[in-house]
């Protein structure tokens, strides 16, 4: 399947001027300069710029980083405006700290891909806006820069476009990875769940995969259609039970992980809002109580944490389990056609017209059946962007 996309994606659309299948690089001819720039503060979202160093897309990089991107409109403002956007947020949530700062508060880094030279002037003009938002603002903070070089966007590119073999990934240009991270970002905008996203990137991939066989059994004879069908069967199975097991354990607001999420939320609020109010007193004023108090909400956080990360190493493993079964059986009706004589390279056009058809429904189909999961993220961010913003009260 993966090699066949890449098949499509190069010899079929490649220059084409066809756009609608996303998935594939298509832009052919001379790329305009896109940028990454990945800000971190624990919240860590990634910003794609367009040439003139304005935003095009926003995407969270972890859970936090979805409170960030929900709470207000970075696309359309320049790099230098997202950054200090970013910063106070985190501000007005406590993710950024006043007052006194511990070891590990307060520290911000910049990554920044392409030209040398380029992203040290743009990081230059970022630190500067930002610097002066901390100085206004009395914050005591370190900025640091780092590099999103090649290597890190082929990693990007694996994650969003699981249908992409490594290998094509490997052979893409920087200005191509950069595009197709824009077109996968640009999908997934209004999901603020790191799961869901997930759960698009690889729903989408079968979709495509599952539009590239249907234009294949239109060349079966009608008895050659009736054993295919068996075969289709178990695969179509095994893809369905990837999508019950995403929702079951990851996604729909029961499973464990949306628990330990919620859970996660409720630690990582009382924690931060307690360290602000630590944080807003003098030194005299911190007492032992106080510290315990503070180390205790720590804890309390760590262990919301470690049930989180065992939450979601469960589903992995129960993914991988069935992901294996979709691969025997992808393999099996492949060989099927492969016996009837019928291969993807004689078809390239038609597979692509189909799987052109099959996004459009795709993506209609995913809002529809992950609509429940979608809103409750957003809603579930808003909530505890507001609790974050409340001030704790002396005394508690």
């Amino acid at each position: 399947m993966k090699k066949l996309m890449a098949i499509i994606c190069s010899a079929v659309f490649l220059g084409s001027g066809v756009t609608a299948f996303s998935g594939c690089n298509l832009f052919g001819g001379k790329n305009e300069e896109k940028t990454v720039m990945n800000l971190s503060l624990n919240p860590e979202v990634e910003f794609v710029l367009d040439a003139d160093n304005k935003v095009v897309s926003v995407n969270a990089l972890n859970e936090e980083g979805n409170l960030i991107v929900s709470a207000e409109v970075f696309t359309g403002k320049t790099a230098d405006e997202a950054a200090k956007l970013f910063v106070e947020v985190s501000k007005e949530t406590g993710f950024l700290v006043s007052g006194n700062v511990s070891d590990g508060d307060n520290e911000i880094e910049i990554s920044i891909s392409g030209d040398a030279s380029a992203a040290t002037k743009l990081y230059d003009g970022v630190k500067g806006k930002v610097q002066e938002y901390l100085t206004a603002q009395n914050v005591t903070a370190t900025i640091e820069k780092e590099t999103i070089d090649k290597e890190d966007l082929q990693e990007l590119v694996a994650e969003c476009a699981p249908y992409l073999e490594a290998a094509e990934i490997q052979a893409m240009e920087y200005s191509a990875l950069v595009e197709e991270i824009l077109a996968s970002r640009k999908e997934t905008a209004e999901f603020y769940s790191q799961e869901v996203k997930n759960a698009y990137y690889e729903a989408k991939a079968f979709a495509m995969e599952q539009a590239e066989l249907e234009a294949l059994k239109g060349h079966l004879n009608e008895m050659q259609k009736l054993m295919y069908e068996a075969a289709y069967t178990g695969y179509s199975t095994a893809v369905n039970l990837i999508e019950t097991t995403r929702k079951t354990m990851l996604v729909d607001e029961s499973s464990p992980y949306q628990l330990a999420l919620a859970a996660f939320r409720t630690a990582k609020t009382d924690y931060v809002n307690y360290r602000e109010y630590v944080a807003s007193l003098t030194q005299t004023e911190v007492t032992t109580a106080i510290t315990a108090a503070l180390d205790n909400y720590e804890t309390l956080l760590d262990a919301a944490e470690d049930t989180l990360e065992t939450a979601k190493e469960t589903a992995e493993t129960a993914l991988a389990t069935a992901k294996t079964q979709v691969k025997t059986a992808y393999d099996t009706v492949v060989a099927f056609l492969d016996s009837a004589s019928v291969k993807a390279n004689d078809h390239l056009e038609e597979i692509s017209t189909k799987q052109q058809a099959a996004q459009t429904a795709f993506f209609t189909e995913f809002e529809t059946t992950y609509e429940a999961a979608i809103t409750a993220a957003e809603t579930n961010w808003a909530n505890m962007k507001s609790a974050l913003q409340e001030q704790w009260a002396v005394g508690e």
